[in-house]
């Protein structure tokens, strides 16, 4: 049976994310998901934008946190988040989402950034596993 692959844990004054995922890839995806639960996006019923976007980092965690920064910048400036995601990593912390974008009409909870606050990936059972702190 799998595991989930991303958890809600305490943490305080802030709110937290313990992610998992068999690879990079795996994981960025699922913390991706993990943003949008959080988030809880209430979408408009429109037609969809597929978009790519490009992200390149120094290391994993850079990568971890710019992709989740770069889902929180669409969803304050455009008012979209990700409906569907598929991504493709290259060498050198090299990032290419194809992204489906819906329209939200609302956000159950407010996320002002990601954090460096504790971030490191690390090997586990399942693959790879982080913990992302967002500051509310």
């Amino acid at each position: 049976m799998k595991t989930a692959s991303f958890e809600e844990i305490e943490h305080t004054a802030d709110l937290a994310l313990r992610v998992r995922g068999e690879s990079l890839a795996d994981l960025l995806h699922n913390a991706a998901q993990g943003l949008i639960h959080i988030l809880q996006p209430r979408f408009r019923p429109r037609a969809p934008e597929t978009r790519v976007l490009r992200l390149e980092a120094e290391d994993p965690e850079t990568l971890l946190v710019s992709w989740l920064e770069e889902l929180l910048f669409l969803l304050e400036t455009e008012g979209r988040l990700p409906t569907l995601v598929q991504l493709h990593l290259e060498p050198g912390n090299r990032l290419e989402a194809h992204v489906r974008l819906g329209e939200c009409e609302s956000v159950q909870t407010h996320i002002k950034a990601v954090t460096f606050n504790d971030l490191e990936i690390r090997p586990s059972e399942e693959g790879l596993r982080a913990t992302v702190v967002f500051d509310v």
